[in-house]
C-alpha cells in the first residue's frame, strides 16, 4: 500500500520524501500494480547519477536490487562495473516514451518537472535471475510500442 492509500497527507509525503533523501541520499516509491515498479528519487540530487527504475519483478526482489546497486553510489558516487557482473544485472537508458503517463510521478512532484531521458535508468536482471518457464523483464530502453 502506498502512503497516501494509507492516509498520508501530500505534505506528509513530501516531508517523508525529503527526510529519506537527506539522511540516506534517496528514497524508493514502490508502485504495487499488476506489473510492479520501484524507482529511487535523489540519486540524481545526492550524487549526479541517474536514478534507477527497476519493473515487472517481485516488489521484494526489486528493492533488494535498488539497494544493492544505489550502494556503489553511496559509497562510491558511481556504479562499479563489478558490481553489475556479481549481481547479474544490466544498466540501460530508460527510453523517454516510457517516462510519460505517470511512472515516475513522485520523482516529477518532487521536482516540479517531467523526467527526460537521462534521468532513468533501468536496472535489468540477467538470465540467472530466472528459471526457462519465466519471462524476463520487460526492457525499456526502446521506444513504448502502441497500446
Amino acid at each position: 500500500m502506498c502512503m497516501r492509500c494509507d492516509g498520508y497527507s501530500w505534505d506528509e509525503i513530501e516531508r517523508h520524501t525529503d527526510l529519506m533523501i537527506r539522511v540516506h541520499g534517496f528514497t524508493t516509491v514502490h508502485v504495487a500494480a499488476a506489473a510492479p515498479w520501484t524507482y529511487t528519487i535523489g540519486a540524481l540530487e545526492s550524487w549526479d547519477q541517474p536514478e534507477l527504475l527497476v519493473v515487472d519483478i517481485d516488489p521484494v526482489v526489486q528493492q533488494a536490487l535498488v539497494l544493492a546497486v544505489v550502494d556503489d553510489y553511496a559509497d562510491r558516487g558511481e556504479i562499479i562495473p563489478s558490481t553489475l557482473e556479481l549481481l547479474d544485472v544490466e544498466l540501460v537508458p530508460v527510453d523517454e516514451s516510457h517516462l510519460v503517463g505517470g511512472l515516475v510521478a513522485g520523482w516529477e512532484a518532487r521536482y516540479s518537472m517531467a523526467a527526460t531521458a537521462g534521468d532513468f535508468v533501468q536496472v535489468v536482471p540477467g538470465p540467472s535471475w530466472f528459471c526457462a518457464e519465466c519471462d524476463p523483464p520487460r526492457r525499456l530502453d526502446e521506444p513504448a510500442g502502441p497500446f
